[in-house]
């Protein structure tokens, strides 16, 4: 049985989730990253992510993290934030930047991201940002996704929030895929990211950075793009598994 549940915290379920993580990203990391660049994202890198969010949770730091239960076996997981008051404000030629400070691969990092829009966004006082949403590999591309995220929404909608902002890498191609066709972001800015941090061979820090595009969506285009596609399948009979 499917169920979706917020985000516990607890040891158990963050082993879990971890597990879920790390395969899910290594699936969709394996298309563009070396082997080399996979090692360094053990799994105690994702139990650390995982307990450092419990650890706002309590704070009321990381207000909706949902995960999708199966069995009672969590297969799956979304994150949302409010959206950072960096990305409303741009200068006149429609760059804004956004500090980014912190711990990465185990390096004290400090940088300004730098955000380039194509066009001026107008974003509801509520907008949201959907951090990260990652399923099992196991269960990929057979409709649990789409469900998933389409819950997510209407328990989103009910509590008064619509506009949501995506992030994701140019070079994930299924990624892209999903954030474009299923959740209907429309392309807003271009930037760049983190991926990681390598050490060469003088023992300097070498930072790897990723293109990146920003999306502007709504739940309530997500769910009736979801409705459509349904019934699209049901004429074909050709329904998804879940």
């Amino acid at each position: 049985m499917l169920e979706v549940k917020k985000f516990s915290g607890k040891c158990q379920e963050i082993l879990s989730l971890a597990d879920v993580y790390m395969r899910s990203y290594n699936e969709l990391s394996k298309g563009y990253k070396s082997p080399a660049e996979m090692k360094l994202y053990t799994k105690g890198s994702f139990i650390r992510k995982l307990k450092n969010w419990a650890n706002k949770q309590k704070d009321g730091q990381e207000p909706f993290i949902f995960v999708l239960h199966n069995d009672n076996k969590p297969i799956g997981f979304i994150r949302l934030n409010p959206l950072p008051e960096s990305y409303r404000h741009y200068d006149k030629n429609l760059t804004s930047q956004e500090y980014e400070g912190g711990e990465l691969d185990g390096w004290r990092i400090a940088r300004y991201r730098k955000v380039h829009y194509t066009s001026r966004p107008q974003f509801d006082d509520n907008a949201l940002i959907l951090n990260q949403i990652y399923m099992a590999p196991e269960v990929q591309k057979q409709g649990y996704g789409s469900y998933f995220i389409n819950q997510v929404a209407q328990k989103m909608r009910q509590k008064g929030f619509d506009q949501f902002v995506v992030e994701y890498n140019d070079h994930n191609l299924n990624g892209k895929k999903f954030h474009e066709d299923v959740l209907c972001a429309q392309k807003i800015a271009e930037t760049d990211d983190f991926d990681h941090i390598t050490v060469t061979k003088n023992k300097n820090a070498a930072l790897c950075i990723s293109p990146v595009t920003i999306g502007l969506s709504r739940f309530s285009d997500l769910i009736e793009n979801i409705a459509t596609k349904q019934k699209i399948f049901a004429a074909k009979g050709n329904m998804p598994r879940v």
